[in-house]
């Protein structure tokens, strides 16, 4: 009962994202058609196209990670924290549950969802580029560099939509944290100024100590350290680690909060 709780007020935002999905297929299906009009493998130069390629893997894997993060952010919105502004709290606690369960029925809802979105863009986004990568005779393997070594396109896209779902559940989980924590939908604009804020900081920080590096919020999955060579960044699995770390962070402390709330 629960879950269709959730799917009911979700749903808007969930019919926003399916509708984003369909547009993102007819926008593939186009380019397929325009690749195979142009016939790309017999007019253009093999290494020009592997480059395009490249920068088209970096750019999917920022926008993408905006959007999806940008739909965990209003996701965050529709909860415990959310019930809890509406005086419901009290109602839903009455539940034989424990107030955990409710919370982590939400995280793992959201983060499902999120995990849906990203899994069906890059699978259409990988469905492409697997079109010109068998134009220039490469079929899933795609080089990030000129003077590197091959790379399967599967797991070039595995890490783009780790990199995406890891910033996305951050976003989501420090909002949804907020939300619990003033016991207000409201919390979503309070998760947005502790990001601002962050930024801000950083900001500061590196101008005038310039040797301090605070961590970006979206994970670097890509080396761009040159302007025309893009390979996988060293200490991924570090990274991708840590980051998880400090993505589960913000549900567990919302879970002391909430258990320790008088509702």
């Amino acid at each position: 009962m629960y879950l269709l709780k959730q799917w009911r007020e979700s749903r808007i935002i969930s019919g926003l994202a399916l509708l984003g999905l369909v547009l993102l297929l007819a926008g593939v299906i186009k380019l397929n058609f325009l690749v195979d009009s142009a016939h790309v493998g017999q007019h253009n130069d093999p290494r020009q196209i592997m480059k395009a390629l490249t920068g088209f893997l970096l750019a999917i894997f920022y926008t993408e990670s905006l959007l999806v993060a940008f739909w965990g952010w209003l996701a965050a919105g529709i909860g415990v924290g959310k019930n809890l502004g509406e005086d419901s709290g009290s109602f839903l606690f009455t539940r034989p549950r424990r107030r955990a369960w409710f919370l982590w029925n939400d995280w793992g809802y959201a983060m499902a969802q999120i995990a849906i979105i990203i899994a069906f863009i890059n699978l259409m986004f990988g469905l492409w580029i697997e079109r010109g990568l068998a134009y220039i005779h490469t079929p899933g393997v795609i080089y990030l560099n000129d003077n590197g070594d091959p790379v399967s396109l599967l797991a070039v896209m595995l890490l783009i939509s780790i990199g995406a779902l890891l910033f996305a559940g951050l976003i989501y989980g420090l909002t949804y944290f907020s939300t619990v924590l003033i016991k207000r939908a409201s919390g979503v604009m309070l998760g947005a100024g502790i990001l601002v804020g962050y930024l801000i900081l950083r900001g500061v920080i590196h101008h005038y100590y310039p040797s301090i590096h605070f961590p970006d919020l979206i994970m670097n999955v890509f080396d761009i350290s040159h302007p025309s060579l893009y390979g996988v960044n060293e200490h991924l699995g570090i990274n991708v680690a840590a980051r998880a770390v400090v993505m589960l962070l913000f549900p567990l402390a919302a879970q002391v909060i909430l258990e320790r709330s008088e509702i």
